[in-house]
């Protein structure tokens, strides 16, 4: 992000000193409110993705006890640290993962509430974004972005169209998924489509609202700080809905680790649309990209690392095992089946099934191996794509290291 605003600021030849002049003078009670209602929807998350896992049955009263509220937390933030570092979202896989290392539950089936909560999320999102564009720009709206919005109602209507028919055809659609597979599919049916719960729709809904209204929030207190619009209330905050909405529109495609770039472009123009006749926009609406994108972005990244090394380290630190072999080969292992409880030197069992111990992992590359672990029994190959035809590893060498080390 700071190479393409390099690059922007150079080829538009702003003002280095009226960018800083502009993020100086920044209320900073409105940053902080800006701050804190972004954090706000991180506890709204937790609660809907708990609901969601409910739905799907995992209740005590079915024998799954889902980790405590903060652990929850704990796990979504982790999986937005990883979203934000690397593309795909794959984030949302390791979600899933942690939480079967966490509980001992079908990982697909808890990827399918995983993309359950992105399905709702998007259904809303879309149509609060195309409402605060009818709203923002009722009388400027651009011929193309209309035919853009109507289209993407159509896709949204389409989206609904298509899960109400994978659920009446769900027998159908399974058996055209190859064998091997079908179990895999079958769980993650079950998580995405037993997610939606009649009597829950309600709520879970609220909750969404709540979410992309903290996201929305989050950029209406950054433009207050700046000043970066004018006008009444409603215009504000109709513009402030269109640019977080649709900041977070394209944060969703996969293309960089959270939307770097592309974001950034999307904002530009999208800020140009309320601001291009104003004094100094050009330094306001950088500065409120650099604000908004240190909020959503680089917080994550610093607070996320903390939170992902306290967690793994602490795990790391209570497991004293073994290290594993140097080419570890394709086992009866798999994303939805339990792994043999690991054992210490003397073979009694260590007591870490299920609570997402890797054994011989070290604080530093315990992740690593998690999601080596998980991708290795995802790829259906008839030889380790992991560890390659000749056993040669590409796991880094310092894993194997300190395996040795304390072997």
């Amino acid at each position: 992000m700071i190479v393409a605003l390099v690059i922007f600021v150079q080829k538009e030849n702003i003002d280095p000193q009226r960018l800083w002049t502009a993020i100086r003078s920044a209320n900073v009670v409105f940053l902080l409110a800006a701050f804190a209602i972004y954090y706000l929807s991180f506890p709204i998350r937790t609660l809907r993705w708990r609901l969601l896992l409910e739905n799907v049955g995992y209740t005590k009263g079915n024998g799954v006890h889902l980790p405590k509220f903060w652990k929850l937390l704990e796990i979504i933030y982790i999986s937005w640290f990883a979203n934000a570092i690397v593309p795909a979202k794959l984030g949302d896989m390791y979600r899933a993962y942690l939480l079967r290392q966490e509980a001992g539950v079908s990982a697909s089936r808890s990827f399918g509430t995983v993309l359950a909560e992105r399905v709702l999320d998007l259904v809303v999102l879309l149509l609060l974004f195309i409402l605060a564009v009818k709203i923002s720009l009722q009388e400027t709206l651009p011929l193309q972005l209309q035919k853009g919005v109507d289209l993407t109602l159509v896709a949204v209507i389409l989206g609904i169209i298509a899960l109400f028919a994978l659920r009446i055809f769900r027998g159908q659609v399974a058996r055209l998924i190859p064998v091997r597979f079908r179990e895999h599919y079958n769980h993650f049916q079950e998580g995405t489509l037993g997610s939606f719960r009649p009597r829950r729709l309600p709520v879970l809904t609220g909750l969404t609202v709540s979410v992309w209204a903290c996201e929305s929030l989050r950029f209406f207190f950054v433009a207050l700080a700046l000043h970066l619009f004018t006008g009444n209330v409603l215009h504000i905050i109709a513009a402030a809905i269109f640019i977080a909405l649709g900041e977070a529109l394209l944060t969703a495609v996969p293309f960089t680790g959270g939307g770097i770039g592309l974001v950034e472009g999307g904002m530009i123009a999208m800020i140009a649309l309320f601001n291009s006749g104003t004094s100094n926009a050009t330094s306001v609406s950088l500065a409120a990209i650099l604000i908004d994108r240190t909020i959503s972005l680089f917080s994550i990244l610093v607070f996320g690392f903390i939170v992902f090394m306290i967690a793994f380290g602490r795990q790391a630190a209570s497991t004293k095992v073994p290290p594993p072999p140097l080419a570890p080969t394709r086992g009866a292992t798999t994303m939805d089946e339990e792994p043999a409880e690991p054992q210490h030197s003397s073979g009694t069992p260590c007591g870490c099934q299920g609570r997402g111990r890797v054994p011989g992992a070290g604080r530093w590359s315990l992740a690593w191996v998690s999601c080596y672990t998980m991708l290795d029994s995802a790829i259906p190959l008839n030889y380790n794509f992991l560890t390659g035809p000749r056993g040669m590893h590409i796991l880094p060498s310092f894993i194997s290291q300190k395996g040795a080390a304390r072997g």
